[in-house]
């Protein structure tokens, strides 16, 4: 090397520490693009977490009030008692002679139909699937309206549609709006029983015509 004279060598010098502090400020300027451009982790408990509120996304999904093991026996009699009441209904339009008979079997349709759905409602807040078929002894029952018609049609109709099956359904609803504990079943129970009370009265008016 070349003899340096005093005022190169503070120049080479001033060179020196210059590289230097450049090498050493480039490994924190790269960390800290590097955690610019990192990408956020996802946090489960996060407000865009997904979840399956059906109401929407971000929204806490928050859980019914579950029926207890009398509700759910009270939800499945009353929903199978609707369903049977409907397809026995049914069969007047073809079997009936009286039109009266006709006239009950037409509003139970419509009365049982939308305390059904109105149930569904109820049972769909809390889980609870309704079933969808009747037991065996109501599909026995609505086999042996089916075999009938005319005057018998209509007679075993009233007694066992019209009478038997209402006094047993108000006696099943009055138990559950006493001990049930969950606001709405209550409320569809204490709607539901005055227009159950019309038709046995109307039934029962049949049988005295």
């Amino acid at each position: 090397m070349k003899h340096l004279t005093l005022h190169g060598w503070a120049a080479y010098t001033a060179a020196f520490t210059v590289l230097a502090g450049a090498l050493t400020l480039a490994p924190a300027a790269q960390a800290a693009d590097d955690l610019h451009d990192a990408k956020p982790s996802r946090n489960i408990t996060a407000p865009e977490a997904r979840n399956d509120n059906p109401e929407g996304e971000g929204m806490a999904k928050s859980a019914p009030m579950a029926l207890g093991k009398a509700d759910r026996a009270f939800v499945t009699k009353a929903a199978t008692g609707g369903l049977f009441e409907v397809e026995a209904s049914r069969l007047a339009a073809s079997r009936a002679a009286d039109p009266r008979v006709k006239a009950l079997a037409a509003r139970l349709v419509r009365d049982h139909a939308e305390a059904h759905d109105a149930l569904h409602r109820v049972a769909l807040a809390h889980n609870y699937p309704l079933p969808d078929q009747l037991s065996e002894d109501q599909r026995a029952l609505v086999a042996q309206l089916a075999g009938l018609q005319g005057k018998a049609f209509d007679s075993a109709f009233r007694q066992r549609v019209g009478i038997d099956a209402h006094v047993a359904s108000i006696k099943l609803f009055e138990r559950g709006s006493r001990s049930t504990r969950v606001p709405d079943l209550k409320a569809w129970i204490d709607a539901t029983l005055p227009k159950m009370r019309e038709h046995l009265k109307q039934a029962r008016a049949l049988t005295s015509a």
